[in-house]
């Protein structure tokens, strides 16, 4: 092996989540509430509360189910149907592959599993592995994308992966690899078509002062798509987005709640 395929191994081997643990009694739900969907490349954990249709949370990379905590609770205490889920690699998932495509393929079947899906909200990652069950075949009347990272500029995988010290050649030889092995690309952001062809509503919620997922990428894909709003705000950063009260109140608002 050659010293570039050699580090474009490592950097493949590096891509893992810092998620912080789902341990017992640090869910927002209790213990009774969750159940493990089997999947095609193992279980996923969700936590769910009511029995109607129901709006799925989808957390972003390096998070799990609980940044929804200002969220999934409004939802929960107005007795709105919800449903958690700790994406593959994250939280309580014993899924070790991390990457979009298998995230994807998980939303998918937990909106199989667990359907009808009246709305699916995600955030950062979660809207790339939301668009893509969407994309498998998961049905939702609304999606709420929160700072998606439809851009390979800032918080792009290229960008991340130079902030760790990986070269271009070493993150190109990279993604080749990845290529090879799985048919699929490395990093996925263009998903243009799966919104044009989405046949319920979208919002897409961003800010100016989000650093990692550029607002101006959002209003670019939205443009002349008449099932897709797009909310600015001016001061909220990138996690803020999933937390803040004024951005629940818009989603309420959407939703029609």
């Amino acid at each position: 092996m050659d010293d570039l395929t050699a580090q474009a191994e490592a950097l493949l081997a590096d891509m893992k989540p810092l998620s912080p643990s789902a341990a017992p009694g640090q869910n927002m739900l209790p213990p009774n509430t969750r159940r493990d969907i089997e999947g095609k490349y193992g279980a996923s954990p969700v936590w769910r509360a009511g029995d109607a249709p129901a709006t799925l949370f989808v957390h972003g990379w390096d998070d799990t189910h609980r940044v929804w905590r200002q969220f999934a609770m409004d939802f929960i205490q107005n007795q709105r149907p919800a449903i958690l889920m700790d994406l593959p690699g994250h939280g309580a998932s014993g899924i070790e592959s991390a990457g979009w495509a298998v995230a994807g393929t998980s939303v998918r079947e937990v909106c199989d599993a667990e359907g009808p899906i009246d709305t699916i909200i995600a955030h950062s990652f979660g809207c790339i592995a939301t668009l893509r069950a969407v994309e498998l075949g998961a049905k939702a009347d609304y999606l709420v994308l929160i700072a998606p990272p439809l851009s390979e500029g800032k918080g792009g995988f290229q960008e991340r992966q130079k902030k760790k010290g990986y070269s271009d050649e070493v993150i190109a030889r990279a993604e080749q690899l990845h290529l090879e092995r799985t048919g699929l690309p490395l990093s996925r952001t263009n998903f243009l078509r799966v919104v044009e062809s989405f046949s319920g509503k979208v919002l897409i919620v961003g800010s100016h002062a989000d650093s990692e997922c550029p607002l101006e990428a959002m209003e670019t894909m939205a443009e002349g798509l008449p099932n897709v709003t797009v909310y600015a705000v001016d001061t909220l950063g990138h996690r803020e987005l999933a937390q803040d009260h004024g951005i629940l109140a818009d989603v309420l608002d959407f939703l029609g709640y």
